[in-house]
C-alpha cells in the first residue's frame, strides 16, 4: 500500500508545517516493548485510536510519515490539501494536512506533533474493515530497532544506543539467515541490492507491500528463458509470478511470489520508474521473521524458530 512520495515530500518540507516525528516507543530504562498484531491480507495490523474512534493500523515501512491517517475512518478537521500521489497500485490520493488529534499506538499514547496528513483511503476498506484508520510508517520506528514476528503476531520496538549496538542480547550465529545493510533514502522505504541469478536489481522492503518485482521486456524475457520468473496467473492487483535463484544478504532464496509489473509502464508508479527493482513485502517477511536496526542500516532475516525473537 506504499504511496509513491516525490510531490507529497516536498509539499510537506516547503510548508515547513510538519517537524520530523521522534517516536518515543520506550519508557526509561525500557529495552524493548512488544505490541500484537493482526493480520489481514497478510499486511501486521495494529490497535489504534484517532479521538475517540478506535480501528486498526497498517503497520507500513513503505509510509514516510509516523502516521497517515485514512480521512474515511478517523474523525479529522477539513483540513487543507498539500500534495498528491499515488499508492503503489495506482490510486490517485489526495493529501491533506489537519491539526493534530490524540492518537494511540498499541495501547498507548503517541504524539503525532501539531499536525497529521491524511489520505482518503475508504477503497481499501473492503479488504481492512470500515475500522481501517491508516498507516503507521518508518518514522515510527526508525530511531531504534524491532523485529517483525508473524508467527508470534508480534512486533518488538528495540532499544539501541546512536551506533545500532542492541541493548538486549544479539542473535547468535545461528539463528541468522541472511543479514544485508541498507540506505534509508529521504522518504522512501529501506533500500539494497540483490541478484535474480547474475542479474543485479535494486531491492527494498516494505511491509505495506505484498512483493513487486518491477522489469523492463527485455530483462522479463531473459529472467523468463533462464527459469528464474515464471508467470503464475493474474490476482486483483495484476500478473503475478515467482523468482528464484534471489540472493542477498549472503543467502539465496527460491519461490518468492511477486506482482509482476513492467518497469516505466503504466502501472509503474515509482518517483523513479524504468528501472529494474525488487520489492519484497509482506508475503515474504510473513515467512521469514526480520530483526530491522535503523541506526546500525541493517536488516537480519531470522530462524522462524530463532531464540532471539522473544526477549526474555
Amino acid at each position: 500500500m506504499a504511496l509513491t512520495r516525490t510531490m507529497l515530500y516536498c509539499a510537506i518540507v516547503a510548508l515547513g508545517a510538519i517537524a520530523p516525528a521522534r517516536a518515543e516507543l520506550l519508557a526509561a530504562g525500557q529495552d524493548w516493548r512488544e505490541i500484537a498484531f493482526d493480520v489481514v491480507d497478510q499486511k501486521p495490523m495494529i490497535a489504534g485510536q484517532v479521538g475517540d474512534v478506535t480501528g486498526r493500523m497498517m503497520f507500513d515501512t513503505g509510509t514516510p510519515e509516523a502516521v497517515f491517517l485514512n480521512r474515511d475512518a478517523a474523525p479529522l478537521p477539513e483540513g487543507m490539501v498539500v500534495g498528491n500521489g499515488f499508492t503503489a497500485s495506482g490510486q490517485a490520493i489526495e493529501v491533506r494536512l489537519h491539526d493534530a488529534r490524540p492518537v494511540q499506538i498499541g495501547g498507548l499514547p503517541f504524539d503525532p506533533g501539531p499536525k497529521l496528513l491524511s489520505g482518503d483511503f475508504g477503497f481499501v476498506e473492503v479488504v481492512f474493515g470500515a475500522d481501517y484508520l491508516g498507516f503507521i510508517g518508518t518514522p515510527f520506528v526508525s530511531d531504534g530497532a524491532f523485529t517483525l514476528d508473524y508467527g508470534r503476531g508480534v512486533l518488538t520496538i528495540l532499544r539501541t544506543d546512536d551506533q545500532g549496538t542492541l541493548a538486549v542480547r544479539s542473535p547468535v550465529v545461528g539463528d541468522v539467515v541472511a543479514q544485508l545493510t541498507f540506505a534509508l533514502i529521504p522518504g522512501e522505504q529501506p533500500t539494497t541490492g540483490a541478484f535474480i541469478g547474475g542479474l543485479p536489481v535494486v531491492l527494498d522492503f516494505d511491509t505495506g507491500d505484498g512483493g513487486t518485482v518491477y522489469l523492463r521486456s527485455g530483462t522479463r524475457a531473459r529472467l523468463e528463458a533462464e527459469g528464474l520468473l515464471a508467470a503464475t496467473g493474474k490476482d486483483a492487483t495484476g500478473d503475478v509470478g515467482t523468482l528464484n535463484s534471489v540472493t542477498f544478504g549472503g543467502a539465496l532464496f527460491d519461490g518468492l511470489a511477486v506482482r509482476l509489473v513492467e518497469a516505466g509502464g503504466p502501472e509503474d508508479k515509482r518517483p523513479w520508474p524504468g528501472s529494474d527493482a525488487l520489492r519484497l513485502g509482506a508475503d515474504f517477511l510473513s515467512k521469514q521473521p526480520s530483526l530491522w536496526n535503523f541506526p546500525a542500516g541493517t536488516i537480519t532475516i531470522l530462524r522462524p524458530d530463532a531464540g532471539f525473537l522473544a526477549p526474555r
